[in-house]
C-alpha cells in the first residue's frame, strides 16, 4: 500500500483578507466547488499531503503516489498537455478520481484534445482503476481505448464519514431560508434556466451561494474598491437580475453568500431549509450539512453525477420559465431516503477503488 500520497487538486483558504478577490477565486480554481473533493480525498486517504497541480519535480520527491482530485476535464475545450508532460516525468503512479465529461442533455462524446487523451492513457497504465462520476464518463473514456474504469461518483459525499448524513426534515415554515444555487461563470452572462434562478431569488430575497460568479461576488464581500471592475460588475448583474443597480446591489450584499473555506461553508447550509440550484456541489454541501437538497441538473455532468450518488433531482428542461418557481415543491422526502439508504454502497465502491489502487481509505 502506498504510504505517502499527495493529492493535486484545491483546498480550503482559510483567510483571503490579506489577498485579492481575483487571487483567492484563482486560487480556488475559478470555482468554489473544487473544494469539496480536494478536501475529501485528504481527509480520507491515510498519509495523504496537499498539492497542486502547477507542482515541481522537487515538491513530491518525497512521495510515493500522485493522486487527482478531478472534475469536468472531459470536454473539447481544456488540453491537459502540460500536465501530461509533468506526470510523465515522475514515473510515480497516477491514481485520478471523479473525473467527469462535460456535454448537455444529449449527451454527445466530446472530441478530446491530444493531451487530454495522452494524459488519459499515461493515468490508465500507472493504476488498476479510474474513477468516473458515471455511466456517460465512463463510455467517453471507452471511446477512447480505455477499459479499466470504476463508476464510483463525485468522491465530495465521503466528508460525511461512515455513516450518511442525517438530513431534517424540510419545515415549510422556513421557505425564507431556501438557498438557491444558479451557475455561470466570471464575468459571463447566464442561459435562460439560470437567469430566471438569479431573478427568482432577488424577486423572493432568497439566499444564494456563489461559486463561479466573480462579477457578483464583489459585491456579495464588499470588494468595491476598484471603479473599473465595479463598473463592469455593475452593469452585468443589473442585466441579469434585470431590477435598479440599487436594489440588485443591496440584495447581493445581504443574500449572496460565497466561501472559500469548506468547515464555513457546511456551517452556513446547517442554518438553511433546503437547497434548490443547478450546482452539484451546492446540492453536495447542503446534504453535507444535515439540510436537504434538490438538484437541477442541466447537463450531462449533473446528470450523471446526481443518478450515481442518489441526489434529489428534477430536470432543467421541465421548468416553466414563464412562471414564478415555489421552490418549496422541490422537497422530496422519500428521494431523500434512497439518498441516505444508498451512501453505504457508495462509500464501499470507493473504499474497493480505492483498496484496488494500493491506497488506504
Amino acid at each position: 500500500m502506498f504510504k505517502s500520497p499527495v493529492i493535486l487538486g484545491i483546498f480550503s483558504q482559510k483567510n483571503i483578507s490579506n489577498i485579492s478577490l481575483e487571487q483567492a477565486f484563482s486560487n480556488s480554481g475559478k470555482n468554489t466547488g473544487n473544494l469539496f473533493f480536494s478536501e475529501s480525498l485528504y481527509r480520507n486517504l491515510e498519509g495523504a499531503s496537499m498539492g497542486h497541480l502547477g507542482f515541481t519535480q522537487e515538491s513530491i520527491e518525497d512521495k510515493d503516489c500522485i493522486v487527482l482530485a478531478a472534475a469536468n476535464w472531459l470536454d473539447s475545450t481544456t488540453d491537459f498537455s502540460v500536465l501530461y508532460e509533468r506526470l510523465k516525468k515522475t514515473k510515480k503512479a497516477v491514481v485520478i478520481v471523479g473525473l467527469g465529461a462535460q456535454s448537455s442533455l444529449n449527451s454527445e462524446i466530446p472530441v478530446l484534445k491530444e493531451g487530454t487523451v495522452n494524459l488519459l492513457k499515461l493515468i490508465a497504465e500507472r493504476s488498476a482503476l479510474i474513477s468516473v462520476r458515471g455511466e456517460f464518463s465512463a463510455t467517453v473514456l471507452e471511446r477512447y481505448g480505455i477499459q479499466n474504469i470504476a463508476v464510483t461518483g463525485c468522491p465530495s459525499l465521503l466528508l460525511s464519514g461512515s455513516a450518511a448524513p442525517t438530513l431534517r426534515p424540510f419545515n415549510r415554515e422556513r421557505r425564507d431560508q431556501i438557498v438557491i444555487g444558479a451557475t455561470r461563470h466570471g464575468f459571463e452572462s447566464a442561459d435562460l434556466l439560470q437567469l430566471h434562478l438569479y431573478r427568482q431569488a432577488l424577486k423572493f430575497s432568497l439566499d444564494q451561494v456563489l461559486q463561479s460568479e466573480l462579477a457578483d461576488m464583489y459585491f456579495s464581500l464588499g470588494r468595491l474598491n476598484n471603479q473599473d471592475i465595479l463598473a463592469r460588475s455593475s452593469i452585468l448583474v443589473r442585466a441579469l437580475y434585470g431590477d435598479s443597480e440599487r436594489r440588485v446591489t443591496q440584495y447581493l450584499s445581504r443574500k449572496a453568500h460565497v466561501f472559500f473555506d469548506v468547515s464555513e461553508w457546511l456551517q452556513f447550509m446547517s442554518t438553511r431549509s433546503l437547497y434548490v440550484g443547478t450546482r452539484l456541489h451546492g446540492a453536495v454541501a447542503s446534504l453535507l450539512a444535515g439540510t436537504p437538497a434538490t438538484l437541477i441538473v442541466h447537463d450531462s455532468r449533473t446528470l450523471e453525477s446526481a443518478r450515481v450518488l442518489n441526489i434529489p433531482y428534477v430536470r432543467g428542461d421541465e421548468i416553466d420559465l414563464r412562471k414564478d418557481i415555489d421552490f418549496s415543491r422541490f422537497y422530496d422526502a422519500e428521494k431523500l431516503e434512497i439518498f441516505s439508504n444508498g451512501y453505504r454502497a457508495y462509500r464501499n465502491k470507493f473504499r474497493d477503488f480505492f483498496k484496488r489502487n494500493s491506497l488506504s481509505c
